[in-house]
């Protein structure tokens, strides 16, 4: 018959197990907040995240929280990523806000946020600060009805 002591330390390592196993949240997470929910066409946006593991696959999102008053379906940006080492990878990449008229993504408190896989599994090979500066694309001076954009780091499963 187990004692009371074993069945005890049982659970507790069941349950710490789980907690460590279940930790599948963000390594990174960073937002910047544009003046007036407004975001000015050559106002580059620069976000740096540590990288503390070397040899180890990331996943790399980015947020935008925009309010109703963004006027168009998409959101095109132009992103560099610098790593650690120093290699450059760049993309455009069109964020679609809206579609039918209708906003797209998680409504939460005045604004709505849709997130965007921007690189899946990269591997950084390296420790130290990567870069990821992203530039908004619209031929406009002011692009209204952006209030945050931000970057979210995960370890790829």
């Amino acid at each position: 018959m187990k004692t009371q002591t074993q069945i005890l330390s049982f659970f507790f390592f069941l349950t710490a197990f789980s907690l460590i196993s279940c930790n599948q949240g963000p390594v990174f997470e960073k937002y910047t907040k544009m003046k007036d929910a407004t975001w000015d066409r050559f106002s580059m946006k620069l976000l740096e995240f540590p990288v503390q593991e070397a040899d180890k696959s990331y996943d790399i999102s980015l947020v935008v929280r925009n309010t109703a008053g963004f006027q168009y379906d998409k959101l095109p940006v132009y992103i560099i990523f610098t790593t650690p080492s120093g290699e450059e990878r760049m993309r455009e990449v069109n964020i679609a806000i809206r579609e039918n008229g209708k906003m797209l993504g998680i409504a939460k408190n005045n604004h709505f946020e849709v997130t965007t896989v921007l690189w899946k599994e990269i591997n950084l090979a390296d420790k130290g600060n990567c870069k990821i500066s992203i530039e908004n694309i619209i031929p406009k001076i002011q692009t209204i009805g952006i209030d945050e954009i931000g970057i979210v780091v995960t370890k790829s499963k």
